[in-house]
């Protein structure tokens, strides 16, 4: 993570300084490794050992053990006081005192060995001077990696009451970071935008860091565990490296397909992933020593390199006025500042009060998750407002489309009544004259009989024709292809036009729903009606061929194309709204010398699915 990276400057800049009181301890560095508990008392008694000034052992990466030497004066330090190796992430502790004729190992701890033998339960280590006054010697051991432990004495009764105080503030924080994490959890499983998702999982592995560097995993989530605790910083770093970038991918666009820091970034987060492996991979690293050391020293170098290149991207991103980044900067300088205040404290370079002086930075890291909360959610309001404007525009298109299908229908039934007035009243008009000659003058024969019989038939053929216009009896006991087939067999029939059909598919359209194949027909013939009432085509070719989740229809006329009196648009309005209502897309080809081609795509429902 970007706040990893600058973190490890921090403690770089500051980790050679002291963060402790004027303690009375002494050191010996055993570069040897070889030196034993009565080796070491004799180097004490022959003044080997050197004061440790300030009380804070530091030699960064190294290959020794050390060796700590504590007096107790008196029975009342004995059994008062508490030494504190303010560091839970050493490998190997163990503490001696030392007797008339050897010395007595007291405890043996450290993250090698399970949680419950730490003489106190603390994320730390502290150590009784149990044996009563005398001398104590501590031997450290965590040879082949960095090695920093703030070393101090305490009394029993303030160091109860810091650990119920830590206990507790702790407890607050953690209780802060995971509400966050489950507001991301739900905000994803809301919109399933991925920026939530991966938010989540960031901050929470910010949170596994937080723990595993303080100590409360191994205190409380890996106490038996003898293999996780020396690995775990390593472990929540790596992979919140990985989902810092992630996050940021989605969150402010960073290394988008497309820019340039998308290949550098993939290469890094590879990198940091391979070692994530490597890290959990169950070796004793311990028996490849040089070559951990060799990588420990060079991956801040890489880590930080790729942390710098991300930080640019991000300077670019809020100089081009992305918010998202600068929403993330902000945040990042936040903890910045508290990571710094509270080193200088240490440093005894600023006065603090007691809460910020010992929880600065998880305030720092809680307070960054917060503002990036805020973002997120200003994202998600942005969010619901974009779907409200959808969905109400989604509702005016239903709305128009409901008025076009409306308007459509009172068309159909105007045509409707036009023909049954123009028509059929016209032919019944002559065969009721007809039939009033005939009753007027018998004289005059069968002829005025006969034809009004015509007449009559005609009606009928005009009645049987509307009839199938308004319901396609062909389709309901044949089905679909039949009642186009007949379709097209009534144009053909005219003379006007040679109608070429050819039907792909449909043997058994049954399974489709009855709202489905009536639309698909009316869509069929009005796209010939169209054609017959303002192509002024001579062959039309009607192509319909169902696929296996979809149907394709095709309209080719030789006609005059779109360029009569009624454009396309008005033209075309009612089909489109039957092709918009099935879902489908509609295209239009038109030339204005060779006709006119229409190209239509269903989407085929499922068995009592859609349109049912």
């Amino acid at each position: 993570m970007l706040k990893g990276a600058l973190l490890s400057i921090v403690l770089l800049i500051f980790c050679r300084l002291s963060v402790a009181g004027q303690q009375s301890f002494h050191v010996l560095e055993d570069s040897s490794r070889q030196l034993t508990p009565a080796g070491a008392l004799a180097a004490w008694q022959n003044g080997a050992f050197r004061p440790l000034q300030p009380s804070y052992l530091n030699p960064g990466y190294t290959t020794s053990h050390f060796w700590i030497a504590v007096t107790a004066p008196d029975v009342a330090f004995s059994e008062n006081m508490l030494l504190v190796a303010d560091n839970p992430h050493i490998n190997r502790l163990e503490w001696y005192a030392a007797g008339r004729n050897a010395m007595q190992l007291l405890s043996l701890t450290g993250d090698y060995f399970p949680f419950h033998q730490r003489p106190v339960r603390h994320p730390s280590f502290v150590f009784r001077f149990s044996n009563g006054p005398g001398l104590y010697l501590l031997k450290i051991d965590k040879h082949h990696e960095s090695l920093q432990a703030p070393l101090r004495l305490e009394r029993r009764s303030v160091f109860r009451a810091e650990s119920e105080r830590s206990a507790l503030i702790n407890g607050i924080l953690t209780g802060i970071v995971l509400l966050i994490v489950l507001f991301g959890a739900f905000l994803y499983a809301n919109t399933r935008d991925a920026v939530y998702g991966w938010y989540a999982l960031y901050v929470l592995s910010t949170l596994g860091w937080i723990w595993s560097n303080s100590g409360l995993g191994f205190q409380y989530l890996w106490p038996e565990s003898e293999y996780f605790p020396s690995r775990s910083r390593v472990v929540f770093v790596f992979a919140n490296f990985v989902l810092t970038v992630q996050f940021l991918k989605v969150f402010t666009g960073l290394g988008q397909p497309g820019s340039r820091l998308r290949q550098p970034l993939l290469f890094a987060q590879g990198v940091w992933l391979a070692m994530l492996v490597i890290t959990l991979w169950p070796i004793h690293y311990q028996q490849y020593a040089q070559a951990t050391m060799v990588l420990l020293r060079a991956l801040p170098f890489f880590s930080l390199a790729a942390l710098g290149l991300l930080l640019a991207g991000l300077i670019y991103k809020v100089v081009k006025g992305n918010r998202p980044s600068m929403i993330y900067i902000a945040a990042v300088l936040v903890l910045m500042f508290f990571t710094v205040m509270e080193n200088l404290y240490h440093l005894g370079t600023v006065k603090l009060p007691s809460y910020f002086a010992h929880y600065g930075l998880f305030t720092g890291i809680v307070l960054e998750m917060i503002i990036i909360t805020f973002g997120l959610a200003a994202r998600f309001s942005f969010y619901r407002k974009e779907k409200e404007a959808i969905l109400q525009k989604m509702n005016e298109q239903q709305k128009q489309l409901t008025d076009t299908i409306v308007t459509v229908e009172e068309n159909e039934r105007k045509v409707l009544a036009d023909r049954l007035h123009d028509e059929i009243g016209s032919l019944l008009a002559l065969a009721s004259l007809q039939l009033d000659a005939v009753k007027g003058n018998p004289m005059q024969g069968s002829a005025p009989a006969e034809r009004a019989s015509g007449i009559i038939k005609e009606i009928s053929e005009t009645v049987r024709n509307i009839s199938h216009q308004l319901t396609p009896v062909a389709m309901e006991k044949y089905g679909l292809v039949k009642a186009v087939t007949d379709l097209a067999g009534i144009a053909n029939a005219s003379g006007r036009i040679r109608i070429e059909l050819v039907i792909i598919g449909f043997e058994n359209d049954t399974h489709y729903s009855r709202n489905f194949r009536v639309i698909l027909y009316r869509i069929i013939q009005e796209l010939l009606q169209n054609v017959l009432r303002h192509a002024d085509a001579g062959h039309v070719l009607i192509q319909l061929i169902e696929h296996e989740d979809h149907c394709t229809l095709m309209v080719e006329d030789d006609g005059k194309g779109f360029t009569g009196e009624l454009p396309a648009p008005q033209l075309l309005r009612s089909i489109r709204s039957k092709v918009d209502y099935l879902e489908g897309m509609m295209q239009i080809e038109h030339q204005t010398e060779s006709g006119a081609l229409i190209n239509i795509e269903l989407p085929l429902p499922k068995m009592n699915g859609n349109y049912a």
